[in-house]
């Protein structure tokens, strides 16, 4: 093997384990967004349970959206509320089909004294589900996904070929 080929296998090397570098970078910083909008949820949950009133909502409306399989269609509610004379809407956190609610019906609501903007469904599953499943699922795709690229890198394996 001539010097000028081992110098370009060895700059090929270099790029692939930046090319690997790079994705494990970018890979974990997309993963944590969505862990940290899972916190957020969590601690919104967590803040209103502790800091939160309770009243009740009526859902005015069932937004519609298309499903994550790409299929039509998902609802989920729009709850509407009043406090202190001012009305308050919401979009409820989690889509379903068949919709969990139905237009007219009275729902417990739970908001922030200070802003009643921030308001959720007083359900466990509205309040806690999503954060519960995301951070989980974020951190385990991290793990599998920091443990095959990382020994990829070690072992110099390209990726993509």
């Amino acid at each position: 093997m001539s010097k000028l080929d081992k110098t370009l296998d060895a700059v090929g090397t270099g790029v692939n384990r930046l090319q690997i570098g790079c994705w494990i970078l970018f890979g974990n910083l997309f993963l944590a967004a969505f862990c940290l909008w899972g916190v957020y949820a969590g601690y919104t949950s967590w803040r209103l349970q502790n800091e939160g009133v309770t009243t009740t909502g009526t859902v005015i409306q069932m937004e519609e959206s298309n499903s994550s399989e790409g299929g039509c269609c998902v609802y989920s509610p729009v709850v509407e509320f009043t406090v202190n004379g001012q009305t308050y809407s919401f979009d409820g956190g989690n889509a379903s089909d068949p919709p969990a609610y139905r237009v007219g019906e009275v729902v417990s609501v739970i908001y922030d004294p200070s802003d009643p903007s921030t308001a959720q469904i007083n359900k466990w599953t509205e309040r806690w589900l999503f954060p519960i499943i995301i951070i989980p699922a974020m951190i385990f795709t991290a793990a599998i996904l920091n443990f095959f690229m990382i020994r990829a890198w070690r072992r110099g394996e390209y990726i993509g070929e």
